[in-house]
């Protein structure tokens, strides 16, 4: 009976909407009335530029119908709704200032007859007020004389400064950090995230096909391959959170993923592994790559699974490019970063060509853009903390003139 009470209400309640969607769309006789939106708005409300130099992103309206006499549109900068909008996405977005854009020719009109409006532009008038690290976006809302799609009202213009920097071919040459080795700091991660930016010229195609990312052997590794999976899928191995001493994290729960993708070479990734406390999770260019897994207790990287010292590593330290004394990685680099924090997938996809080295929570980040390379060829640390990517096999090679998002 109680059951059969509370469907009976959730009906009434059904009803009651449709009641109230039908008389907002009704003009009281027998037509539906087309509506006015920003052109692009019903597919999604953000729109991502990526610039370099002087750019402009087109604005236009759109009606649902053709409509029988002119209908005017004025675009303008809504930097109010930003907080909400960040609020909403978990972002961190800023505003760019107000001397580095302008709206032209504002004003649009839909001609008689037609369904689209002339347009307007946004012009990124003055590129270097976008300071790097930073993540711009700039609301841009529409009021018409006609009748405005609410939903369609807002635009999210994120701007993207294209940056051209140098990246490193670590190809059998790769890289340790003796910093993070038996370093407490490091034992106790409540949080973490790890983040990369490769471009695969060959997978291994010799057993154990392995070719290594980042991280710690058989405690917590990004890597492609194994026996158990094919060359160009990418492995979480290890995984291990939880272990009941800080400098025993071999001793910790295993949580190693396979993931189903099988990843092409000559194309540049950006992965991140988030772990919130909670679960972990993998990201590839800030979408997540599949299901999270279920994990609890604190990570340490402060060294490598013990093998004892068959691979000459003593109970290796934190690696980039190398684990279990080989399974190099063959390809470029750039952007590598660990984090003591949970990073949101907005901070993921905005920072993947850069971000500040005083951000809160990056413990050590490594940008291989040849500029960061010291004299005995090793990778400086941006964040100041001291962990130095230490060469194992010599200097890395530098290819210039890559354009960073891809």
């Amino acid at each position: 009976m109680k059951n059969r009470k509370i469907m009976k209400k959730i009906k009434y309640i059904i009803l009651a909407l449709a009641a109230i969607v039908f008389a907002a769309c009704h003009d009281g006789n027998g037509d539906y009335r087309d509506v006015v939106y920003i052109t692009g708005t019903m597919q999604k409300n953000t729109l991502r530029k990526g610039f370099e130099g002087n750019d402009e992103v087109p604005l236009t309206v759109t009606c649902t119908g053709k409509v029988e006499a002119p209908v005017s549109a004025t675009f303008s900068a809504a930097p109010d709704l930003l907080d909400a909008y960040n609020a909403t996405n978990n972002s961190d977005y800023v505003v760019p200032p107000t001397d580095a854009y302008s709206i032209e020719d504002a004003t649009v009109t839909i001609k008689a007859g037609q369904f689209v409006s002339s347009e307007a532009k946004l012009n990124i008038a003055d590129p270097s007020k976008f300071e790097e690290g930073k993540s711009y976006c700039l609301p841009v809302r529409v009021t018409t004389d006609g009748n405005l799609l609410e939903a369609g009202s807002v635009l999210y213009v994120v701007f993207v400064p294209i940056i051209t920097t140098d990246v490193a071919d670590i190809n059998r040459k790769p890289f340790l950090v003796p910093g993070f080795r038996n370093n407490e700091k490091l034992g106790h991660l409540s949080q973490l995230t790890m983040e990369c930016k490769v471009y695969v010229n060959d997978f291994c195609h010799t057993n154990p096909y392995i070719s290594s990312l980042m991280g710690c052997e058989e405690n917590f590794l990004l890597r492609f391959g194994d026996v158990s999976c094919d060359p160009d899928q990418l492995q979480l191995a290890g995984g291990k959170t939880g272990a009941p001493s800080w400098d025993k994290p071999d001793k910790g729960t295993a949580h190693a993923a396979t993931f189903p993708t099988h990843f092409p070479t000559k194309k540049w990734c950006h992965f991140a592994c988030v772990y919130d406390g909670k679960e972990i999770t993998m990201y590839l260019d800030g979408e997540p790559m599949g299901d999270p897994v279920k994990a609890s207790g604190d990570i340490s990287l402060v060294w490598s699974y013990d093998y004892g010292t068959s691979y000459g590593d003593n109970n290796g330290p934190f690696a980039i490019g190398y684990s279990a004394g080989g399974r190099y990685f063959n390809g470029y680099v750039s952007e590598f970063r660990v984090w003591n924090v949970a990073r949101t997938p907005a901070q993921l996809l905005n920072n993947i060509c850069y971000v500040d080295p005083h951000s809160n929570g990056l413990l050590a980040y490594w940008r291989f853009c040849g500029t960061d390379e010291q004299s005995d060829g090793s990778i400086l640390d941006q964040t100041g903390n001291g962990y130095n990517a230490v060469p194992k096999n010599g200097k890395a090679l530098w290819v210039p003139n890559h354009k960073c998002p891809y």
